[in-house]
């Protein structure tokens, strides 16, 4: 189990895991290898390593804790396009698979089941010998029919987010969904999926006050069933419009994000960070642009170069953004500087 953004899982279990995402496939693990490293000796590739098309920025549910409930983050009004067109993602999966960008994501501010090209997305990025494709879901709508194109199509890795144990729990913070349902269709996709390892399927939840006398056993009922279970604690969004960024302090902190990939909305604006949801750190768009060019943008450069000298604070969002991860360590009960 992933706890608080800390591994608790043995070593073997680790390595199980490993080895049912990548196989016997060598350019898997150098991936992930340099995926890891690069941040930390602020190496530059020549491509990103990961992509995240946003297949929808709107989601069928009003999670407590989400931002997409908060009125001072209306992740609505960056794109006037809800779902994005099959014919953008092609060109974005196109030019990850021209410059061989190993991993592509479906999933960021909304539910990108909502997109009825979700299971066409991912059979053609397969086709386009992306390495890593994943998705996040709340899986309210991952049926069985969705289950079954999921597996034939063989997404590699989904992410679900459940937030309870029980009934009563879950539906106090996933405003909207049916625990029974979830559940339900959680169960079906490890049935229809029988032994194969693909998709690798995560579980999410993430902690709080509602649920946190859940936690335990939540990991012991599921611990047996996927491959891996993350516990989180509640971390805020924010923007320079609902935060003075002259009223916080700052950190010791790097970010990895703007060494490891680039954030795609809907209509084709292209941002740094995925915590960025307002998209207050664009860099262009890549419907007249090219993928390789944003990547190597003054733009994005200036901004490694602020977090390669300590400087991060001087942009006004990082310094939202890294208080917010420091307040949630901090409520995690995890040592902060």
């Amino acid at each position: 189990m992933k706890r608080n953004w800390k591994i608790k899982s043995g070593v073997l279990t680790k390595i199980k895991n490993l080895y049912k995402k990548g196989g016997l496939n060598p350019r898997f693990y150098a991936y992930r290898y340099c995926f890891n490293s690069y941040p930390d000796n602020f190496k530059i590739s020549k491509y990103p390593f990961d992509i995240i098309a946003e297949a929808s920025n709107v989601c069928n549910l009003r999670c407590s804790m989400c931002f997409q409930v908060d009125d001072e983050l209306p992740v609505r009004t960056t794109t006037k396009v809800p779902f994005m067109k099959m014919n953008l993602f092609k060109k974005i999966t196109d030019e990850c698979a021209k410059y061989k960008v190993p991993a592509l994501k479906l999933s960021w501010r909304g539910e990108p089941m909502l997109n009825e090209n979700f299971t066409e997305m991912i059979r053609y990025a397969k086709s386009k010998g992306i390495l890593e494709v994943t998705s996040l879901t709340n899986a309210t709508l991952m049926h069985e029919n969705i289950c079954r194109e999921i597996v034939s199509a063989k997404m590699d890795q989904i992410v679900i987010s459940i937030d309870g144990f029980t009934k009563e729990t879950y539906e106090k913070i996933r405003i909207g969904a049916d625990y029974d349902v979830v559940c339900n269709n959680i169960k079906n996709l490890l049935k229809i999926r029988g032994k194969s390892n693909k998709p690798f399927i995560r579980l999410q939840y993430t902690e709080s006050d509602i649920n946190k006398h859940e936690t335990e056993r939540f990991y012991h009922y599921w611990k047996d069933k996927v491959d891996e279970i993350t516990v989180s604690y509640c971390q805020d969004f924010g923007s320079t419009e609902k935060i003075d960024p002259e009223d916080i302090p700052a950190h010791s902190f790097v970010c990895k994000q703007p060494f490891q990939r680039l954030v795609i909305m809907t209509d084709g604006t292209v941002c740094v960070c995925a915590t960025d949801v307002m998209g207050e750190i664009s860099i262009g768009n890549i419907q007249d642009s090219k993928l390789i060019d944003l990547w190597n943008c003054s733009k994005i450069n200036e901004l490694r170069q602020q977090h390669k000298a300590g400087k991060y604070q001087h942009n006004p969002m990082c310094r939202i953004c890294v208080h917010n991860v420091f307040m949630a360590n901090k409520n995690a009960g995890l040592s902060v500087k």
